[in-house]
């Protein structure tokens, strides 16, 4: 009888190797859209020499962030109207989950909570890593998809610090999608980004999954350019109550730590 060989923890060499594997797919996708200009995903799927699952798993992440459009052919997909506007937002949105993760493991750690990035994008937060907390799995918010900004600690997070002319635009401008959380008023909205600018940090009690809370907090380039909010989900007796101020002070501290890594002074 054969035996499978046991592995050991995942070393730092692992690591890189997985996610330069995963920039190489990234690419291959990216090129073969600009080569092709629309392209199913059975013709990536042989491109990347990936099963079909695989294949629109990640481009389902690539759509979420707009690196990749759905075309208005079905089941066909083309560069997004970013990728193609902004040649430097995969390395830069990249470099901002290289940096991240490390804060992002050590909040898992030491919440067990679920922790993740998400980046703004027209008026919604798109979520680009994901670490999976221990005590419950929720389905919002997964790799890949958004919420509006006015829903969930990391889209508020990411609303309360926008620019103030920024903000008004996504507050005028902003569509719902099918599925999402019921709008605030205008002056329930008001309230909460005030309260959220004051502290420093942002709060969702149930507004997204009934029974579930979270904490978010902004983070900053090094021009002290909003670029992301990170947070942490669990439910509401791990994340709030007698636990709210010990990790509120956490996700601050990482929100801060991510920040400083990017260079903003006044994180440090």
């Amino acid at each position: 009888m054969s035996s499978q060989p046991i592995r050991g923890p995942a070393s730092p060499e692992n690591e890189t190797a997985v996610r330069l594997e995963l920039i190489s797919k990234v690419d291959a996708v990216i090129t073969a859209l600009e080569r092709d200009g629309e392209m199913s995903a059975a013709e990536l799927a042989d491109v990347l020499g990936e099963p079909l699952s695989s294949t629109y798993r990640m481009l389902q992440s690539l759509t979420g962030v707009g690196w990749v459009d759905r075309s208005p052919r079905r089941g066909r997909y083309r560069l997004g109207l970013s990728m193609m506007t902004i040649g430097g937002l995969v390395e830069d949105s990249l470099d901002i989950r290289e940096v991240a993760r490390p804060s992002l493991q050590t909040l898992l750690h030491q919440t067990n909570s679920t922790s993740y990035l998400c980046v703004p994008r027209d008026s919604r937060a798109v979520c680009v890593e994901r670490l999976e907390g221990h005590a419950v799995r929720s389905l919002a918010m997964q790799l890949g998809s958004s919420l509006p900004m006015y829903a969930g600690a990391a889209p508020l997070a990411l609303l309360a610090f926008l620019p103030e002319s920024e903000r008004e635009l996504v507050l005028r401008t902003g569509s719902e999608l099918p599925g999402d959380p019921p709008r605030p008023t205008p002056a329930e909205l008001e309230t909460a980004i005030a309260a959220v600018s004051k502290r420093g940090y942002s709060i969702s009690d149930g507004d997204v999954t009934a029974g579930i809370a979270a904490l978010g907090a902004p983070v900053f380039n090094h021009r002290h350019e909003l670029v992301a909010s990170i947070s942490v989900s669990g439910v509401r007796a791990q994340i709030l109550g007698s636990r709210l101020r010990h990790n509120s002070a956490l996700i601050v501290n990482a929100a801060h730590e991510v920040s400083s890594a990017l260079g903003d002074e006044a994180s440090r």
